[in-house]
């Protein structure tokens, strides 16, 4: 173990890091890593091939079987105590990167230290966690006995993370795996491989992590984050967030061999704006919900349900909140939509927009491609679009940018839950009353992994985060996603 990560620039010059040893492809190619805010050479990876993904498999598969990393829970601890001093210390780094790699606005970046306290969080929960529970003596075939349950770790874990939130995608999975016990090979969106190489960094200089235990593939071709790693038998586990596309891909991959899947997919939330509701407060809060980074989230509240009667007033002041929103420069401490992602993303979201209006919906503002202060990099402006079809493509598809869609209706309380829960996502919902019964009610009835009901939100270390329907299998964070590691084991012994 050596004290320190390395620099920015070892950082921007990302290896493949396997069985403790950092090493270029295979075949020695290598990607750009690109701003999206001024499309400058940010640095550049490793382009990791076939031979690297068995390569890397290889090690964590040798790491599981040959070492007592799976066992030793106090050595565990002592590990993610040292990852957890690391990372704190790399935490400006780390959020600089992300504004860097992903344009995340640097106000956003900063969460770094919530990221952290989640692994704060791991390792408390390790201390008092139920590793083995003995069940009372119980008779079955003539047989009195004792039983014992264990949790296990599963073995070896393949990890594959997006771009839209790259330090807390990759440390929320890598920790639980690694504390549970299994070995990992982390692959990241090759949007955003430098954030995970810092990852590495810490890993590999502040612990004492064994060799094999982690290991970072970073790849720009889908048939290695996808062919390879999920097509090498020796991979137990898959976690993954991303597009509900590829996570179907992934579980009928994973099929073969009958392998573990979590996937966290897209989503498509609602936010039912009831006719009781605070309008000084709900709107603020679900106009700067929905623009957070850009729109670029799953869980965000993209789909804005109003009833009739408030319909004109809410749909004003949505569209005065957004105008008045910070869009520009990721790197301005007051910014609060910075731009997307890449090219191909942008020209998706513009033709959604375009063909919602020639549908019929209405763009209120927004709508287009471009920024005014800048030459460069990829920008949407802010956009709400009104007097959407429930139905309608654009209130289906989940955009993943600064779009807003609002939908009026007329009825009460079920016609709302009704169109709220009419897609194939169910990952989040928002509900907005000064009721707070009336918002139990409803919160109860959306079918989603979880509901913020006023200006609250639901995610944080302790809560598990997920989705039904196309949004997903499996939890993340608290107590369940931690279980989803590991797997279940019954012993018995005679009884006296």
């Amino acid at each position: 173990m050596e004290s320190g990560t390395g620099t920015m620039d070892d950082h921007r010059e990302g290896r493949l890091f396997i069985d403790g040893e950092w090493r270029d492809a295979a075949n020695g190619d290598r990607f750009d890593v690109i701003s999206p805010f001024d499309e400058s050479l940010v640095g550049s990876a490793a382009d990791a091939t076939a031979e690297d993904v068995a390569a890397a498999v290889g090690a964590a598969r040798e790491a599981f079987d040959s070492t007592d990393w799976s066992t030793n829970v106090e050595f565990r601890k002592d590990c993610l105590h040292q990852i957890e001093d690391g990372l704190r210390k790399s935490a400006a780094e780390l959020s600089a990167m992300a504004t860097l790699e992903a344009g995340i606005p640097c106000s956003q970046a900063d969460l770094i230290d919530s990221v952290v306290d989640e692994v704060a969080w791991t390792i408390e929960l390790m201390g008092r966690f139920p590793w083995e529970v003995d069940l009372p003596a119980s008779e079955m075939l003539g047989m009195r006995s004792n039983r014992r349950v264990r949790q296990e770790a599963r073995g070896v874990v393949a990890a594959i993370t997006p771009w839209n939130a790259p330090t807390s995608m990759n440390v929320g999975k890598a920790i639980p795996a690694l504390a549970a016990g299994n070995t990992i090979v982390l692959k990241p969106a090759p949007d955003t491989p430098l954030s995970a190489v810092i990852l590495a960094h810490v890993i590999e200089k502040s612990t004492d992590v064994p060799a094999g235990v982690f290991n970072l593939l970073t790849s720009n071709h889908n048939e290695v984050g996808g062919d390879a790693l999920t097509g090498d038998p020796r991979v137990d586990m898959f976690h993954f967030t991303g597009s509900t596309q590829v996570g179907q891909r992934i579980a009928t991959r994973a099929a073969e061999g009958f392998r573990k899947v979590v996937l966290e997919l897209g989503g498509k939330s609602a936010n039912i704006i009831l006719d009781d509701a605070d309008l000084d407060v709900a709107i603020p809060y679900s106009v700067g919900m929905c623009m957070y980074n850009g729109g670029q989230g799953c869980l965000l509240p993209t789909r804005l349900l109003v009833h009739e009667r408030n319909y004109a007033e809410v749909l004003e002041r949505v569209v005065a909140v957004n105008d008045a929103l910070p869009w520009g420069d990721p790197n301005h401490p007051a910014t609060h939509v910075g731009p997307v992602i890449r090219q191909g993303q942008l020209d998706r979201m513009a033709g959604l927009v375009e063909r919602a209006r020639d549908g019929g919906a209405r763009v209120m503002t927004g709508g287009k491609v471009g920024h005014p202060d800048f030459d460069k990099g990829f920008w949407y402006r802010p956009t709400v679009v009104a007097d959407v079809a429930p139905e309608s493509e654009i209130a289906q598809t989940e955009v993943f940018g600064p779009v807003l869609t609002v939908m009026k209706y007329t009825g009460g309380d079920d016609e709302a839950i009704r169109i709220a829960n009419a897609t194939k996502y169910g990952l989040g919902g928002f509900v907005q009353t000064r009721d707070v019964e009336r918002g139990w009610r409803i919160a109860r009835a959306l079918r989603s992994g979880g509901v913020a009901i006023g200006s609250s939100f639901w995610v944080a270390a302790d809560t598990p985060f997920g989705g039904n329907g196309a949004s997903g299998l499996g939890r993340e964070r608290g107590v369940e996603g931690f279980l989803e590691f590991l797997q279940t084991k019954a012993i018995s012994t005679p009884a006296a």
